[in-house]
């Protein structure tokens, strides 16, 4: 858990910094296009992550997603194949492939850098030449029908958010009444009210974007399904409407203010020690983040020693300033949870969550106050629009949620998952305890492929063009970085599905806001692993730290513990 929250915190520190230096970061077409690819790395970014986990690597998913995506248009416009049975071929032939590779490693026993490198040379190669070398593509047949899987968006983030809400209160509603017949612990019992409130919360907000009505509109036939037309639509919201979720967003997160200071003062009560220096150290860092703020405004001629050096000193002022005020939050957090014990949970979560609410909500509220100027209205076509109400979701987006619902249950909630788990951690031990390794390492790499055939469907519709030589290059590289940032370790045996999805999000995140800053296009790849070595080696140096302290607190309790029985020894000498 605390490494999603270290990958989650890196994600908001890169994503306000972006905000502050550029406000087209949360336009609505930018947000929609970071979601749309975060979607589709994060689809072959969990794939990849059940090999990780057994300890193995996949090299050559950037060429399955090559082939696979030359294949189905090609079988589709060429061949005249009908879109089912294109899109079960090509899932087949990404099976096999997975197949053939789990073979490979667990019954020839070669090594999977050099199984899946091997891989990554030959589907390349495969897919230049079925296809002569030459450009698939789908044409503008399939725009109103097929390519929506990719190119769709079916719903605004306003009703995911009312869905997400309304499942939410419902689940913690559940567990509440499930507490209370059991007669849980208190803490248990806050936690879940909490949920449940939250829960409620969202799903208004998110049903404000349908308070002052709406009008149907159907739209063009996507398929028809025996006698049964099935067809496009869409809803038409007064922009009363769309406005409303942000608002009420900025509004219930004002409440982080009351919130925090029932933290602050929980924890004081039971120990102002720990408390005091920390929340010294958070004003003064809100103090210069502000001040960086201001000077972010400037013109340029107010920058020293050139005008052409102010966006690098805008840039370090964000970045540090940030820098220093989510670290010193973090600080009074761990500070204020020692002090304050199970009390100090509560408030946290509180205030924690209202905080998120409040800056998407004053995002959306500040950007269109600012679009209502004749410059903001001026970049309409290239901004567009930031309100919750309106921004949509892109349909990669709901692929992910689906594959990463059940990957996550999967691998958290099934024997197989535990199976995998424990393969990564010692292989050895794994077999001698009546693991089927072979087969594991198997269905880990189907798995794999499986995602990679996937993702390569959801590309090739999405860019419509596939140039063999180069179409998925480099991309099995994102798909191992999200991974591994997202808490996969490359020795196997750890991993998280909800890491992988946020790691994916991290890099497509950091490489928009390189070009967003106006950062040289040269520099993308160098930038991108910096942050992957700098997240990995701090990954390593939490993990001895962890484990230097988890030396010291078995030592202290087994000195304890043979203080205690050399007490009692003499205690039972005196009585003899």
């Amino acid at each position: 858990m605390k490494k999603i929250s270290g990958i989650l915190m890196l994600l908001i520190y890169i994503c306000v910094a972006s905000t502050l230096l550029n406000e087209a970061f949360v336009s609505s077409y930018n947000m929609q296009n970071i979601a749309r690819w975060s979607a589709l790395f994060g689809i072959i970014g969990i794939g990849v992550a059940f090999v990780i986990i057994t300890g193995g690597i996949d090299l050559s998913i950037g060429s399955v997603i090559g082939l696979i995506g030359c294949l189905l248009p090609m079988l589709m416009t060429q061949y005249g194949w009908s879109v089912p049975m294109s899109l079960l071929a090509v899932m087949i032939v990404s099976l096999v492939i997975g197949l053939i590779h789990g073979l490979l490693i667990t019954k020839m026993k070669l090594q999977p850098f050099v199984v899946t490198l091997c891989g990554l040379l030959v589907y390349r190669g495969l897919a230049r030449w079925i296809t002569g070398d030459q450009t698939q593509g789908f044409g503008t047949e399939y725009d109103r029908t097929l390519r929506l899987i990719a190119t769709g968006k079916p719903c605004s983030v306003a009703f995911v958010i009312l869905v997400v809400g309304t499942v939410t209160a419902l689940w913690f509603a559940w567990r509440l009444v499930k507490e209370l017949s059991a007669s849980s612990h208190e803490r248990r019992l806050g936690t879940s009210l909490f949920g449940a409130i939250a829960g409620l919360t969202l799903a208004v907000i998110g049903s404000s974007r349908f308070w002052y009505g709406f009008e149907y509109e159907r739209g063009t036939a996507l398929t028809t399904l025996g006698g049964w037309n099935l067809t496009t639509w869409q809803l038409n919201i007064p922009e009363a409407g769309a406005r409303l979720p942000g608002e009420l967003m900025w509004w219930v997160g004002l409440l982080f203010v009351p919130a925090t200071l029932w933290f602050v003062v929980t924890a004081m009560r039971s120990d102002w020690r720990k408390t005091m220096g920390p929340l010294v150290a958070v004003g003064a860092a809100a103090a210069l983040l502000a001040g960086a703020i201001w000077v972010v405004a400037q013109p340029d001629s107010w920058f020293l020693p050139s005008e052409n050096a102010a966006d690098r000193w805008r840039m370090a002022a964000v970045f540090l300033s940030l820098g220093l005020f989510m670290g010193t939050l973090a600080w009074l957090a761990q500070n204020g949870l020692r002090a304050g014990g199970e009390a100090a949970r509560l408030p946290l979560l509180v205030a924690s969550s209202t905080a998120v609410l409040w800056l998407v909500g004053k995002t959306s509220i500040v950007r269109r106050a600012v679009s209502d100027s004749p410059a903001a209205e001026s970049l309409d076509w290239l901004l567009g629009k930031t309100s919750i109400g309106e921004t949509l979701v892109p349909a990669p987006f709901f692929v992910l949620m689906v594959l990463g619902a059940v990957a996550a249950v999967f691998l958290n909630m099934t024997i197989y998952g535990r199976y995998l788990l424990a393969l990564g951690r010692n292989e050895e031990a794994a077999r001698y305890s009546g693991i089927k390794t072979d087969r594991m390492v198997i269905l880990a790499y189907v798995i794999c492929a499986g995602t990679a055939g996937l993702g390569g469907i959801l590309f090739a519709l999405d860019g419509n063009s596939v140039q063999p030589s180069g179409h998925g290059s480099f991309y099995e590289l994102y798909a191992i970085a999200a991974a591994v940032l997202g808490g996969c370790s490359l020795r196997g045996g750890e991993g998280s599905i909800l890491g992988v999805v946020i790691g994916a999000a991290v890099m497509r995140v950091l490489y928009n806001s390189i070009n967003l800053l106006g950062i040289p296009s040269q520099l993308e790849f160098a930038i991108i692993g910096a942050v992957i070595l700098i997240g990995v080696i701090v990954d390593e140096l939490v993990k001895r730290v962890a484990a230097r302290r988890r030396a010291l607190h078995e030592a202290a309790f087994a000195e304890e513990a043979r203080a205690k029985t050399a007490m009692l020894e003499r205690t039972e000498r005196m009585l003899k």
